[in-house]
């Protein structure tokens, strides 16, 4: 048995997962709507801009957290995104729960931030109207 032909099915199992394929369908989504492709790379470039700070030492400003926080809670109101997003964090769980698996064989602890299986999955709300339209019932 060759690790690394078991890592190639591993792999090929992946990319046949619901969640993987989800994943995939809702990047293509996203890339053919310009606005959320424009929102989704303006929440991207300041979460890369944090991760630099924090990455040479530096620790963000209040202020620099709340704009990053304002425009994911901004951006989740686009459903694309919120598809995306909710995408993401079930592929990842998928991939946690792998890495938990082989940890767990192999009798190596992973640290505390990595996500427990028991861990209720966030949850983001439906983007609603605030404005009045006559007729309808709020």
């Amino acid at each position: 048995m060759s690790v690394k032909r078991k890592a190639h099915e591993l792999a090929k199992a992946i990319k046949e997962s619901p969640e993987y394929e989800r994943l995939t369908k809702a990047r293509e989504v996203v890339e053919q709507r310009e606005a959320a492709k424009i929102m989704l790379q303006d929440v991207e470039k300041k979460q890369k801009r944090l991760r630099e700070k924090y990455a040479a030492g530096e620790q963000p400003s209040e202020a620099e957290i709340e704009d990053l926080r304002q425009t994911m809670e901004l951006v989740s109101f686009n459903p694309y995104i919120r598809d995306l997003f909710e995408a993401e964090f079930a592929f990842g769980k998928m991939i946690a729960e792998v890495w938990e698996i082989i940890a767990e064989a192999l009798g190596l602890e992973l640290p505390q931030a990595q996500p427990q299986g028991d861990e209720p999955e966030p949850t983001v709300s439906k983007a609603s109207s605030k404005l009045w339209v006559p007729g309808r019932d709020f």
